[in-house]
């Protein structure tokens, strides 16, 4: 399971592009604006020549995908007080200790897989760079078309 943005930018720009700008910036790590800059030139290649209809629809996926991130941040102090809150309901209820056993690992289950979300989602450094160059890119592009309409 990948984090959001890294669905998001392999559904919107390609796979081969996402591989192409996260080995580029892994190598590059140390050289943070000369980086984002040539991908963002890249980026905006591949993208001006869309129409202002499908870029809008692309920046609201992002910033859905963006409030997703948000929100699977903030919901897992939550579930960490449900998944404690949980597993002291199950061992202090008198149940069997079957009953109790495969309560308590379909319960250690779930918190392990929102774990597994909230981390690959809070340690994607690599990731973040390209939302963050692949935001720009479509706020120049809009802002670029209003300004060509109003020009006109």
């Amino acid at each position: 399971m990948a984090n959001v943005f890294r669905k998001l930018i392999r559904k919107e720009l390609g796979e081969i592009n996402y591989h192409r700008y996260s080995s580029f910036l892994r190598k590059n790590i140390d050289n943070q604006g000369s980086d984002n800059q040539t991908i963002f030139n890249d980026m905006y290649e591949k993208l001006r020549g869309r129409d202002l209809k499908a870029i809008s629809k692309m920046h609201n996926r992002l910033n859905d995908t963006m409030l997703l991130a948000f929100r699977i941040s903030r919901n897992f102090l939550f579930a960490f007080l449900f998944y404690v809150l949980a597993s002291l309901y199950l061992i202090f209820h008198r149940m069997g200790p079957e009953l109790t056993a495969i309560s308590l690992i379909l319960v250690n289950i779930c918190f392990v897989y929102k774990i597994y979300e909230f981390l690959s989602n809070k340690f994607c450094y690599i990731d973040a760079q390209i939302v963050l160059v692949y935001k720009a890119v479509l706020d120049r592009i809009i802002l670029n078309e209003q300004k060509s309409m109003r020009e006109k």
